[in-house]
């Protein structure tokens, strides 16, 4: 019995003693955290330091909201984090040192979690948003193939009371048609009412919304035949104004003095005009009729000289009464032709065709359209006929008619006032699909799209006896563009 007892007692020591050891074993295990997490994460490398990360522990996602700038590298990063006391954390097998273990985060990165029972984990989709869009990048489309009448064979711009507007015009006929754009994209021809500088050619230049012209040419019968062939081009006479693009101010022989043979034209065509300190200018040019040459143009030649290049300014403060000023720097010689822009509160001139058909590479500036600067000489190929405009403060030099008498689809761009010129990167350059033009007009909206208006292209051929003709074609479509961070 009393082994039994003995027994009995001796295998209830034993229960009992396993039951405690297991209990034990139970209550380490129980003792081994199952909680993991990442609760704040972030970098301390230079730019990417000042970028906060949000930490989802919903969908176990780590991410900037706001984009680094385009192009930054991410490739060698080191983030700092902090996590569930506890765990470990490791990236594609490799511990990972908050503040020293450094990545490649151009993809994304899995972080994985492990929390302190060895069991329990998470993975993390770590994202570092860098922007896709080169901001400098330039997007062209073309917004129309065809938004005017293809058989006017010029195209004035200007910006009227909240529009967009362009004159089309005939050389061989008093005929005009008058198109509106909201957008610049979409045209659409209006009614011709009352006063309405009839012509061609016009010299438009606008002034918080109110253009002025300051010379067209219009065709008169001055033998009284009433036949079309014996109409002669005559530089208008008469000054508009208008400030809505449909109602126009006409101030009667504003742009002429004198009678007969001693008539002087004030009006000029084919040449840059400014609005500067509320005073309109228009610098040199033809105040001969276009299409009158000097002699001809020399054997090899591709262009004829221009005619009647005056080396004055016309000036008027209310674009009603003109005058003209004396003979502008004679340093600068006499041209038609020029592309123009205002730039820092001075008036420039850019290239241009000179009296002795040479095209000119040079830029020129001044503060009263008499006294010009040379800016510089050579920066660009030479040409006349181009388009400037000032965008995202610099300014951009688009096409133009280049001495062997091709047009040029290039952009051009200055970003100190116009003395050094370089071509626009690859993501800013026009398509192929651009047809290479000259006198097109460009302006910029109201929304930052840049807006390229028709224009010309040139065929030129050179004929048995070795003379090169050039040959010019109306275009009639519209092209926007904007750059991606504006």
């Amino acid at each position: 019995m009393i082994v039994r007892t003995n027994l009995k007692r001796l295998t209830l020591s034993v229960l009992m003693a396993g039951l405690l050891a297991n209990v034990s074993c139970q209550k380490d295990d129980e003792s081994l955290n199952d909680l993991t997490g990442i609760t704040a994460f972030g970098f301390k490398d230079g730019v990417i330091e000042n970028y906060p990360f949000t930490v989802d522990n919903v969908n176990y996602k780590i991410e900037n909201k706001d984009s680094l700038p385009y192009g930054y590298d991410a490739s060698a990063l080191t983030a700092e984090f902090q996590i569930i006391l506890g765990s470990t954390v490791t990236v594609g097998g490799v511990e990972q040192v908050s503040g020293v273990t450094q990545n490649d985060f151009s993809d994304v990165v899995t972080y994985v979690l492990t929390a302190e029972d060895g069991v329990t984990f998470k993975n993390y989709s770590v994202q570092v948003n860098v922007a896709r869009l080169n901001p400098e990048a330039l997007q062209w489309n073309q917004a129309t193939p065809n938004a005017f009448d293809a058989n006017y064979d010029t195209q004035e711009y200007f910006y009227a009371g909240g529009k967009h507007y362009v004159i089309a015009g005939k050389t061989k006929t008093m005929e005009n048609k008058l198109y509106s754009s909201e957008d610049g994209k979409t045209w659409t021809e209006v009614e011709i009412a009352g006063d309405f500088p009839s012509g061609f050619n016009h010299n438009i230049v606008v002034q918080d919304g109110v253009a002025y012209v300051v010379g067209y040419l219009e065709m008169t019968d001055p033998y009284g035949l009433g036949d079309p062939q014996y109409y002669q081009n005559t530089l208008g006479v008469d000054a508009y104004v208008t400030t809505d693009g449909m109602t126009w101010t006409k101030t009667e022989g504003a742009l002429v003095e004198g009678e007969g043979w001693s008539k002087m034209y004030y009006g000029r065509i084919n040449t840059p005009s400014y609005v500067l300190d509320g005073t309109v200018y228009a610098v040199g040019g033809n105040t001969a009729v276009f299409g009158s040459f000097n002699g001809g143009k020399s054997q090899g030649a591709v262009f004829y000289p221009p005619a009647g290049v005056s080396s004055t300014t016309l000036m008027s403060t209310d674009g009603i009464v003109y005058s003209q000023s004396g003979e502008y720097t004679a340093e600068m010689p006499r041209r038609a032709f020029s592309a123009s822009y205002v730039y820092n509160d001075k008036m420039y001139l850019v290239g241009g065709l000179g009296t002795d058909a040479t095209s000119y590479s040079d830029v020129w500036s001044s503060s009263d359209g008499v006294n010009w600067t040379l800016v510089s000489d050579g920066a660009f190929a030479a040409r006349h006929k181009a388009s400037t405009v000032v965008y995202d403060n610099k300014i951009w030099m688009i096409g133009g008619l280049l001495a062997d008498g091709t047009c040029t689809s290039e952009i051009l761009v200055s970003e100190d006032g116009g003395i050094t010129w370089d071509p626009v990167a690859e993501d800013q350059a026009l398509p192929s699909n651009f047809t290479p033009r000259c006198n097109a007009d460009v302006t910029v909206d109201e929304d930052g799209n840049l807006l390229i208006i028709g224009g010309e292209y040139t065929e030129v051929t050179t004929d048995e006896e070795g003379n090169i003709n050039v040959e010019y074609h109306v275009l009639t479509d519209v092209w926007t563009g904007k750059l991606n961070k504006l």
